[in-house]
């Protein structure tokens, strides 16, 4: 009797080691490539005389643990001048640094032809998403199967649908 209790606890214990084994591994193999989009708007007015708002669509891509982008696109107001914003950031040198935070070097800003935004004005916004404008650090926490809430080092920036 004590033989059967002890070899049935084994194997419970056993199907429980295996069956958390497969779950870890199974979540880590589908976090890469992560695509998703989103279409956000920030107000970053300084000063109560000045208007600042950037309406843009972002499209981020984290192809694999080396290479990625975040593509902004839309327009950008400033007081009452619009410009139109089309930008990619292709990033690189990608690593996880945690269970849920992603850390890739800047590598270049791409900026398309039909780009009117100065680059102090767009400043504005990386300033926003980044803390360092060499790095781009984000976290990503799970809403739903396929929602996320994107964040960066120091607040929520966007949610966003995988696809």
């Amino acid at each position: 009797m004590k033989r059967n209790a002890t070899l049935t606890i084994s194997l419970a214990a056993l199907l429980l080691v295996i069956f958390t084994g497969f779950n870890f591994f199974k979540s880590r193999a589908n976090d890469l490539p992560f695509r998703c989009s989103a279409f956000s708007r920030y107000e970053l007015s300084r000063h109560d005389a000045s208007r600042i708002e950037f309406a843009v669509t972002q499209d981020l891509r984290f192809i694999d643990s080396d290479t990625g982008y975040l593509l902004l696109n839309g327009q950008v107001t400033v007081d009452d001048k619009i410009t139109g914003l089309n930008r990619r950031i292709a990033l690189s040198q990608g690593r996880k640094i945690d269970s849920d935070t992603y850390r890739y070097k800047i590598t270049k800003m791409i900026t398309s032809t039909n780009d009117s935004t100065p680059d102090d004005v767009f400043n504005i916004l990386l300033a926003e998403i980044t803390l360092d404008p060499n790095y781009l650090q984000l976290d990503f926490t799970r809403l739903n199967r396929n929602t996320y809430l994107i964040s960066g080092p120091l607040s929520s920036l966007f949610t966003c649908q995988r696809y």
